[in-house]
């Protein structure tokens, strides 16, 4: 009982957010707002707090969602929160590793050097003298995060209606997110991508992954090698503040802001095209710069994997990108898209070659790029073109209504982030001629491992392997083709003709509750509301429009009930 009085207040809680800064500034009864639309949505996150600041996160990132202006806006949200008490970080440690701190390390800072949403990281030292970083979960945060997730879906009906996210239905939307907060929950996954990408950059001496003590790691401690180097935040803060004695200083210690770059670059394509598994969190606070302009990485709560037909299909668009080959560049883009009922893919395509072109254009000078054959229509962008790309495609994909495949949207957004990064810290820096020797590279050692007598017996196998189980799943279809043709349309119909209103229910019955709810404390305890109504407005009008929800909800639910059983 005490659950669902929680959720409830809670969900009244978002009601009075959304009236707050959407209704209220709406109504003809106050001077207009001068805050955009944006900048409320941002206003009404950060009020709100928890998962919705992750949420507001997620989708700045989601330029094929949200038109550019939301997302920029959305980009201010700050995840540092103040830090959790000591006491119950010693709770925390002993309930997961059997000891308090004090009797597991031979040191254990109590007070962190970072603090986040979901948990805060302490500086340790082992008892065999290895300097570490400790991360501890929050208490009760996955039951705050859970009980938010709950309400999101509950209003995914209204954004749909209200095609507040487009083409893309905002439940999937929800899904995706819940399932990214379940991945930064669990530290036991994080832990396993950490050592994933460990493992891969054992040969990589520009590329340095912090090492997993899988001993004192549980689903909410994490303990991890302490990198120890210069914080890349502070370097970009520093070329932000025009700090010319800081750079000086960086310089004088060997330290090269180009390399620091090209370093970054190479690793991305190193993950990306060699391993199809990257850091997918390229906030400057989770970098760091080691002897020798090398890059130390931490926090893999957010790690992207493309398969294997994904990661040859990105080789093959990045290979004809930077060799000025835009059409068969697009071409490959193409395969990735998925279109929906409003889509003009000729338009779509289009739009997305003059895109391409574009980033071109502001990479080169004219006479390179017009050898190249390309039209004259557009001319260099001062702005960061790599950024420029992966948003214009995002935003291409957002206006034709296209879906977009999760695996990619993350190397977008870790384009955009990196992309960012890079013009901070030279803007000068020839990211191209880094790609085409690194894409040389690549496919000469693609070649010459078909070539290798050791692995062609290996792969004429599987291909005929492949080729027979090909050739069996035809002859199944054809078997059983009068089958499939009676049975497809019923079943699948039926099917998501339950499935929709089994979600319909359930958004409208929590939404019963929190309207309810809200009634509820309008006539027991009517302070907290009576602050948020405008002046002049009758308190009663408030407790008819919510009876009239309230009304209207209950006989909506009762139809789809009816229609369901």
């Amino acid at each position: 009982m005490r659950r669902i009085l929680r959720r409830a207040r809670r969900g009244w809680q978002v009601f009075v957010v959304v009236l707050r800064w959407f209704v209220i500034p709406a109504l003809p009864l106050r001077r207009p707002d001068p805050r955009t639309r944006a900048e409320r949505t941002r206003g009404a996150l950060e009020e709100l707090g928890g998962a919705w600041i992750k949420l507001g996160q997620m989708l700045a990132m989601r330029f094929d969602l949200l038109p550019p202006a939301y997302c920029e806006e959305l980009l201010k949200l700050l995840n540092a929160v103040q830090p959790f008490a000591y006491a119950d970080v010693r709770q925390i440690v002993r309930q997961e590793l059997g000891r308090y701190p004090e009797d597991l390390f031979r040191s254990f800072d109590d007070m962190p050097f970072a603090s986040a949403s979901i948990g805060q990281v302490h500086r340790a030292i082992l008892r065999t003298g290895e300097h570490v970083a400790v991360k501890v979960q929050r208490p009760r945060i996955r039951e705050i995060m859970r009980a938010d997730i709950e309400l999101m879906y509950s209003v995914t009906t209204l954004l749909d209606w209200t095609r507040f996210f487009g083409a893309t239905r905002s439940r999937v939307l929800i899904d995706e997110f819940a399932r990214w907060t379940a991945d930064e929950l669990d530290y036991l996954l994080e832990a396993r991508q950490s050592t994933l990408l460990y493992e891969n950059a054992q040969n990589e001496p520009l590329e340095h992954v912090a090492r997993v003590y899988r001993a004192y790691t549980t689903s909410r401690v994490l303990t991890t090698e302490l990198i120890e180097g210069i914080p890349l935040l502070e370097i970009v803060r520093a070329v932000r503040a025009r700090d010319a004695a800081y750079l000086e200083r960086l310089r004088a210690c060997g330290y090269n802001l180009e390399q620091i770059v090209r370093h970054l670059d190479w690793n991305m394509l190193n993950q990306v095209y060699v391993f199809g598994c990257f850091h997918a969190d390229l906030h400057p606070a989770n970098l760091y710069v080691l002897p020798g302009n090398a890059i130390g990485y931490v926090d893999f709560g957010m790690v992207g994997r493309l398969s294997e037909s994904v990661r040859e299909s990105l080789i093959r668009y990045s290979w004809q990108l930077f060799q000025y080959n835009v059409e068969s560049a697009v071409n490959e883009l193409m395969h990735w898209l998925a279109p929906t009922p409003a889509t003009d893919q000729a338009a779509a395509r289009l739009q997305l070659v003059r895109v391409h072109e574009g980033f071109l254009y502001a990479l080169g000078s004219e006479g390179e790029l017009a050898s190249a054959g390309l039209p004259d229509t557009f001319q260099p962008d001062a702005r960061n073109p790599y950024t420029t790309l992966a948003v214009e495609i995002m935003d291409t994909v957002r206006r034709n209504e296209l879906i977009l495949a999760s695996d990619i949207m993350s190397f977008l957004r870790m384009l955009v982030m990196l992309g960012t990064l890079r013009h901070q810290l030279a803007t000068d820096y020839d990211l191209p001629a880094v790609a085409r020797r690194f894409f040389g590279q690549l496919l000469r050692q693609q070649a010459e491992s078909w070539l290798d007598p050791r692995m062609v017996l290996g792969r004429t196998y599987e291909m005929s392997v492949q080729v027979k189980r090909a050739f069996a799943f035809v002859e199944f279809l054809e078997a059983q083709q009068p089958l499939l043709v009676s049975l497809t349309g019923s079943y699948f119909g039926l099917q998501n003709r339950l499935g929709n209103l089994k979600r319909r229910v359930i958004g409208l019955g929590i939404s019963v509750l929190v309207i309810g709810a809200g009634l509820y404390l309008t006539l027991v305890d009517p302070s907290e509301v009576r602050s948020i109504v405008p002046a002049g407005l009758p308190f009663e009008w408030v407790h008819f429009l919510l009876l009239g929800l309230l009304v209207l909800l209950i006989l909506a639910l009762v139809h789809h009930v009816r229609q369901l059983i």
